[in-house]
């Protein structure tokens, strides 16, 4: 190991040790991952290593085959001269065999699939679990762990990559657990608020303090950085290893929401409008107010079936966040159903906020609204692109330059809900929420809320004011 990093070497000789069944490393992009992961595999067809088991079958899970080529390549390059070894590398099927032994490492995909059935396999290497999909990803690392748990099973999971593209998911939160019991973890990560500071960039890229060529290309790209947003959130996120979306795949950055939070929180004035989005299925149903004032709160209603915990396990977010947001109040349950209705929602509007100035929401179950809206001026909005871009393009606007503030008890359920908020974008530019059926089915009815009423906000604002004065806008 005299030619590794200090870091490289201390990772390997943890994830080597008997008493670690998991180890994870994560670091930002350019720092050798790929080789660390070839090194193990190597140790596994190797008869003179501890970790070689004569006959076993280990192995390597990538995103797609032609991820994995980057690894088996370093892989082949390392033991193709003993001539030990025979070679499958085709469009279908990656393996390598140690011909003496029957000592075998194959390639499979991120399918939960084509996980199942790890049986005699001492060493699973995964390759970049950010990359994965989220749900085909989470079934395989559900498959990985389990297998492990199996009586007698040798298995060793070892998970090398940087945390992004994934935001959130099991990956990241193997991650943030840190080191535990077997489990050793590793992570090079740089802080947001440094995120330009070359002392930041060459604490977490420890390459670059033996390759010339990786510190120019990171001068480089931190420059474009600073002129940039969206190469700024790919600095972040590859780079310093702070996974960081930029406008056109998420509603808010998280510098923006940053700078909405640290506002003073501004007071009620008159009465609120309040956009809502009704939920059905999974999904929860909310409500978010705006005052004239700019300030924001927000509540929900989520189903009492399944649980909160099961949802929590759905929807991929760390355990006890949604039972946090139930104990603050901000998520109301209806226990025992599994369709929050219309009546309770609208009835935590009314205990809350009293008679809304006017409600805007979308046409889903509009009749149900309407007949619990206890006469308030109820203005559906249609799902079109164009309508969809200047809302988004009003909520991004007044989250920049004000006056929007968010009281504190709507800030975790706000917060939560933006972290899973993403939006996809049209050929002519319009951009609009991206409702999902899988991860976050549930939280982002409360961003799709608040989207609806930073729409109807502005477009209040541009109204003559005896008309705003009319419907109860201003005081």
């Amino acid at each position: 190991m005299t030619d590794l990093l200090p870091f490289q070497r201390r990772f390997l000789r943890a994830a080597a040790r008997s008493d670690i069944r998991t180890a994870a490393l994560s670091c930002p992009r350019g720092n050798g991952k790929s080789w660390i992961a070839a090194q193990l595999a190597r140790r596994v067809l190797d008869p003179g290593d501890s970790m070689f088991q004569a006959g076993s079958e280990s192995v390597l899970v990538a995103a797609s085959l032609e991820q994995a080529r980057i690894v088996f390549r370093f892989l082949r390059a390392d033991i193709e001269e003993t001539g030990n070894y025979r070679f499958l590398d085709s469009h279908t099927r990656i393996a390598a065999v140690h011909e003496a032994s029957n000592t075998r490492l194959r390639v499979i995909g991120s399918n939960g699939r084509t996980a199942m059935g790890l049986v005699n396999t001492p060493l699973v290497i995964a390759d970049e679990p950010g990359a994965w999909l989220p749900v085909g990803g989470g079934l395989v690392h559900d498959a990985i762990q389990t297998a492990m748990a199996k009586p007698g099973s040798p298995l060793k999971a070892v998970y090398i990559g940087t945390l992004a593209p994934a935001t959130a998911g099991w990956w990241h939160e193997l991650i943030a657990d840190g080191s535990r019991g077997s489990v050793h973890v590793q992570c090079l990560q740089g802080r947001r608020d440094r995120w330009d500071s070359w002392a930041e960039v060459m604490r977490v890229n420890p390459l670059a303090k033996v390759s010339a060529d990786f510190r120019d290309r990171l001068r480089e790209e931190r420059a474009e950085a600073r002129r940039d947003g969206r190469l700024k959130a790919r600095f972040l996120s590859y780079r310093l290893n702070v996974p960081t979306a930029d406008e056109s795949t998420v509603l808010l950055t998280v510098e923006d929401w940053r700078g909405v939070l640290a506002r003073e929180v501004a007071p009620r004035h008159g009465r609120p409008i309040v956009g809502i989005d009704l939920g059905g299925g999974r999904a929860w149903s909310a409500a978010v107010a705006m005052w004239q004032s700019g300030r924001i709160e927000a509540l929900a209603v989520a189903p009492g079936l399944p649980s909160l915990e099961e949802q929590e396990k759905r929807d991929r977010v760390p355990a006890g966040t949604y039972r946090r947001l139930a104990a603050s109040g901000a998520l109301r349950v209806a226990e025992g159903l599994r369709v929050p209705p219309v009546a309770a929602l609208w009835g935590s509007i009314a205990d809350a906020w009293g008679n809304p100035a006017r409600i805007v929401c979308d046409r889903f179950r509009l009749p149900e609204l309407r007949d619990v809206a206890n006469g308030a001026q109820v203005l559906p909005r249609r799902a079109r692109w164009s309508e969809a871009s200047e809302d988004i393009r009003a909520l991004r606007r007044i989250a920049a330059d004000g006056p929007v503030s968010v009281a504190e008890s709507a800030r975790g359920l706000l917060t939560a809900s933006l972290s899973g908020a993403m939006v996809k974008n049209d050929d002519q530019g319009s951009t609009r929420l991206a409702k999902r059926g899988t991860d976050n089915t549930a939280r982002d009815d409360v961003a799709a809320a608040l989207v609806l009423v930073a729409g109807l906000f502005e477009r209040a604002r541009k109204e003559p004011r005896p008309r705003m004065r009319y419907h109860g806008l201003i005081g």
